[in-house]
């Protein structure tokens, strides 16, 4: 019988579970009153650099809080026009720069490896992290005369914290299911599937798989990097890859315009290939995660945070985004109807058609400044409220990456239109 993983044991015990989720609210409680004295100080002290001392405390909270406060932290940092630039600032040192886990607790994940590391690996771990995330620490391991080896260790407090988090979100969520303003929005379904994803980022030998499918998904595209796992050497907590050397977070900033264009490019061919030929969607796709080398190539890593979406799923998804981008409003709405279930609340059919096919002709009129994916998103989202229908929780998820795309080509190639980049996705797979 296959050993049960850490996660297993400790989703299981229930009176721990219990206590463990006593112990996060009061950590919360505590960190929320923290930041509130923080900025009422800050306010009556009127401090000109009031907005810095505020946005450094709330980064400082999510830091210390962790677990998947962080990965909500990540996904806002990509998105200064909705944070402003100054809070996504600060939020982008948590996409890999958060504290490192302790030499010892690391150590003692090695030596539970299900096969003989390198003699190096210890030596890599005691010289620290090259990155530091909210789950885990990547470790450079430089084995004589042979290429260098990442080593991503699992934090051991990351099990406990994250699975509390998303024990409350669940809570939360089941809670606010009985207001008004949600009678008509499957809340708790989309959030047990975002804590889903979330809780599968614990295991390594998940990652390990999705790692292996990532890259046979990206074969086409000869630009895109990804890190190949080194299946011997990794378990749920420790996963082993070739090293990727040039990763530099200024990468896309300072390269040449020429370059940085065609990195982007690439980055948002291969996304648009991931999503509309293989339903596999990249969640965490922070500037942690994605770089622009020397070379002009782009890697991509980190697929912890991911989803495979259902073959019924990635078509619909396909066709509505085929049909918005090309202003194809009625056609739109009958595919957001054909993925909606009706709450029985107030139910409309006719309006919910004739807003959805007014939403999605104003958009396609929208120029590349003007278009925003979280306003659609929203707007679509009311529709469907006031109207008594609810989409598919899974479109949450291609809905979660497009905005991180979005945000970074925002920031990197502003003119650049991304909803038309991917016509010749959709076309291929409409066909």
């Amino acid at each position: 019988m296959r050993p049960r993983s850490a996660c297993e044991v400790i989703m299981t015990s229930t009176r721990l579970r219990g206590r463990v989720l006593l112990a996060r609210i009061g950590v919360v409680a505590l960190m929320l009153l923290r930041l509130t004295a923080i900025a009422a100080r800050a306010r009556v002290a009127r401090r000109a650099d009031y907005p810095d001392v505020v946005a450094g405390a709330l980064v400082d909270g999510i830091e210390r809080l962790g677990g998947a406060y962080i990965k909500f932290g990540q996904l806002l940092a990509t998105r200064p026009d909705i944070v402003g630039m100054r809070l996504s600032d600060q939020l982008a040192r948590l996409q890999d720069s958060v504290a490192p886990m302790p030499v010892e607790e690391a150590l003692a994940v090695l030596d539970q490896a299900p096969a003989q590391l390198p003699a190096e690996a210890r030596a890599a771990v005691e010289a620290g992290p090259v990155a530091s995330g909210s789950i885990a620490c990547v470790y450079r391991c430089q084995p004589a005369g042979e290429a260098a080896i990442a080593l991503k260790i699992r934090r051991p407090s990351a099990v406990r914290t994250v699975l509390a988090d998303t024990a409350i979100m669940r809570r939360s969520a089941r809670g606010l299911s009985w207001l008004p303003p949600f009678w008509s929005s499957p809340i708790v379904t989309i959030v047990d599937q975002l804590s889903t994803a979330i809780e599968a980022q614990l295991d390594l030998s998940q990652e390990r798989v999705m790692l292996h499918m990532l890259a046979g998904a990206l074969t086409d595209e000869p630009d895109i990097i990804v890190p190949r796992p080194i299946d011997r050497f990794c378990g749920d907590d420790l996963l082993a890859m070739n090293f990727l050397e040039d990763l530099d977070r200024d990468g896309f900033a300072q390269a040449a315009p020429r370059q940085r264009q065609h990195g982007i490019t690439t980055l948002v061919r291969g996304l648009y290939r991931l999503i509309f030929e293989h339903g596999f969607i990249h969640v965490d796709l922070h500037q942690g995660n994605a770089y622009l080398l020397s070379s002009g190539k782009v890697a991509l890593l980190d697929v912890g945070f991911a989803h495979l979406l259902s073959e019924f799923a990635r078509d619909r998804f396909t066709q509505f985004f085929g049909g918005m981008v090309n202003g194809h409003g009625h056609s739109c709405a009958d595919i957001v109807l054909s993925t909606t279930s009706s709450t029985g609340r107030g139910r409309n059919p006719d309006r919910f058609r004739r807003e959805v096919v007014e939403l999605v002709e104003e958009s396609a009129e929208q120029d590349v400044a003007h278009f925003s994916v979280p306003k659609f998103a929203v707007q679509l989202f009311r529709i469907q409220q006031r109207n008594g229908y609810y989409a598919d929780p899974e479109m949450t998820f291609p809905l979660l990456c497009l905005i991180a795309l979005e945000g970074t080509v925002n920031k990197f190639a502003p003119e650049m239109d991304f909803q038309i980049e991917a016509a010749p996705y959709i076309m291929a797979n409409l066909l």
